[in-house]
C-alpha cells in the first residue's frame, strides 16, 4: 500500500497517491486520471504497478475544484462528476503532470518516465506528448481527443492510444473514426480501438461500461509497452 502526501503544483498543494516498490526497475509512472479523480480504483492502479517495480505517483488534477476530490463510480451523481470534464485548463493539468513527475524523481530517483491517462487526464497525457517531459505517454479514452488531433504532427515523445469503438462522449459522431485515422500508421504512435466497448472500459467492475476482456487486453498491451520503451529503450513499435 502507498501514502498520501501534497505536493507543490503551481500556486498551491496537490493531494497525490504514492506507490513505491519494493524491487524497483528504475522507472516511474504518472496516472492523470478521469473525472472520478483519486478514487479506490485509481490508488488499486497505482499499487498494481508498484508490484511490477515502477513508482508510482497519482495527483488529483481537480485540487483547484476540490482538494480531495476522489468520487466512487455512482452514475447516480453523474451530473455532478461530468462536470469536472472541463474544468481548469489543459495548461494547468500539464502542470500539475509534470510537478508530480519531479516530485517522484525525489522520492525515488527514477529514470525514464511515462504518464498514462484516461478521459480528462488521458486528453492532458497526450497533450504532454508534444513535450519532452515523459518518455512514454499513454491515452485511455481520451476527453475530446477529435478537438486535438493536431497532436499528430507535433509529437516529441511515443504515444499509446486506447480507443473504445463506442465513444458516447465525443463531440461529433465520428469522433473515434477520426481519431484513428489521425493517430493509426503514425511511426511514433500504436493506435488500438477495442470492438464494442465503451468509454471507461478498463474501470474496476463497480463502473456500468466495465468491461473484463477489453480491461485485460488493455492492461497486457500497455505493460509491454512500457517495457519496451522505459525498461529497454527501445521504440514503441
Amino acid at each position: 500500500m502507498g501514502d498520501f502526501e501534497r505536493i507543490p503544483s503551481g500556486d498551491g498543494q496537490m493531494r497525490s497517491y504514492f506507490a513505491l516498490p519494493t524491487k524497483p526497475n528504475g522507472c516511474g509512472i504518472v496516472l492523470g486520471s478521469s473525472v472520478w479523480g483519486l478514487n479506490s480504483d485509481l490508488t488499486a492502479v497505482a499499487d498494481g504497478y508498484a508490484a511490477l517495480g515502477y513508482a508510482v505517483v497519482a495527483p488529483n488534477l481537480f485540487w483547484r475544484l476540490d482538494p480531495e476530490h476522489g468520487m466512487e463510480y455512482d452514475f447516480s451523481r453523474f451530473d455532478k462528476i461530468a462536470k469536472y470534464a472541463d474544468v481548469g485548463s489543459d495548461a494547468e493539468g500539464l502542470v500539475d503532470l509534470a510537478s508530480a513527475k519531479d516530485a517522484l524523481l525525489a522520492r525515488s530517483g527514477c529514470k525514464r518516465t511515462a504518464a498514462i491517462g484516461w478521459c480528462y487526464g488521458g486528453r492532458i497525457v497526450c497533450l504532454a506528448a508534444m513535450d519532452k517531459t515523459f518518455d512514454l505517454c499513454v491515452g485511455m479514452y481520451p476527453t475530446w481527443l477529435e478537438k486535438h488531433l493536431y497532436i499528430a504532427e507535433r509529437l516529441v515523445r511515443p504515444l499509446s492510444l486506447h480507443l473504445p469503438e463506442l465513444e458516447r462522449f465525443g463531440t461529433v459522431e465520428d469522433a473515434v473514426e477520426r481519431s484513428v485515422a489521425a493517430f493509426a500508421n503514425h511511426p511514433q504512435i500504436e493506435c488500438f480501438l477495442y470492438p464494442g466497448v465503451e468509454h471507461g472500459f478498463d474501470f474496476g467492475p463497480s463502473h456500468p461500461y466495465a468491461n473484463h476482456a477489453a480491461a485485460r487486453l488493455c492492461d497486457n498491451r500497455v505493460a509491454l509497452s512500457l517495457d519496451r520503451v522505459l525498461i529497454r529503450g527501445e521504440a514503441i513499435r
